[in-house]
């Protein structure tokens, strides 16, 4: 408080919104408000239970919150922290992936398309973030090709079954699937046959027309 010279320090809460806030900041939570502050006008200090020293909070501590948006548990966030914090919302950052070109493809326009097709299907908290390509910067990175494939196999197909339960048809239509050839579709239907599956004599207890759609995974594409 007496030197012009004093750093700031910085304390980060992953994943605040997850956490009961009551056992994170007990009585910090009314310490951390900017007019609690030591050196502040309505400065309050606490005494610790143990040592018995006078405890505060002081004005070169910032405290950040990190929370997904698209975990539906912020829905439920403790009032307190909605009143105490300042809300900065960061959304997927394209621009980061604009030099980014994989076997013709330019990662920074698939990440925009994907993600307008799933704001229009879904919501904007459900976006995609850059995150999940950073990796195919990496200069050191020779088959990029292959680290593609592996990003939408194994992180983008998976998160987007998550998203939409497994309507495969609205996954197809986030991926544009809509290739002829078979070979080249990510998600194919699989073929049945129907007599064979149910028997002979009881195909004609089956209903057609409402016989759903099974999908899976073409590994091959």
């Amino acid at each position: 408080i007496k030197e012009d010279n004093t750093k700031n320090y910085i304390l980060i809460i992953d994943e605040i919104n997850r956490g009961n806030i009551s056992k994170i900041f007990g009585e910090l939570i009314t310490l951390i408000e900017p007019s609690k502050r030591v050196g502040a006008d309505e400065e309050i200090r606490l005494k610790l239970p143990y040592s018995g020293d006078d405890f505060g909070v002081p004005s070169n501590l910032y405290i950040i919150g990190t929370m997904n948006t698209a975990d539906r548990s912020i829905a439920l966030m403790d009032t307190a922290l909605r009143r105490r914090f300042h809300f900065e919302e960061m959304m997927p950052d394209s621009e980061l992936l604009k030099d980014i070109v994989v076997d013709g493809v330019n990662i920074k326009e698939l990440l925009e398309t994907i993600n307008k097709r799933i704001e229009y299907l879904y919501d904007r908290d459900h976006t995609i973030g850059h995150a999940y390509f950073m990796s195919l910067k990496d200069e050191k990175l020779k088959d990029k090709k292959s680290e593609l494939d592996n990003i939408f196999k194994n992180k983008i197909i998976p998160l987007l079954q998550e998203y939409f339960y497994d309507d495969w048809e609205k996954i197809r239509l986030v991926l544009s699937d809509n290739q002829k050839e078979e070979n080249y579709q990510f998600i194919k239907a699989k073929n049945y046959d129907i007599k064979s599956l149910f028997g002979d004599k009881n195909s004609d207890l089956l209903d057609i027309d409402e016989i759903p759609k099974i999908y899976e995974i073409n590994k091959e594409a």
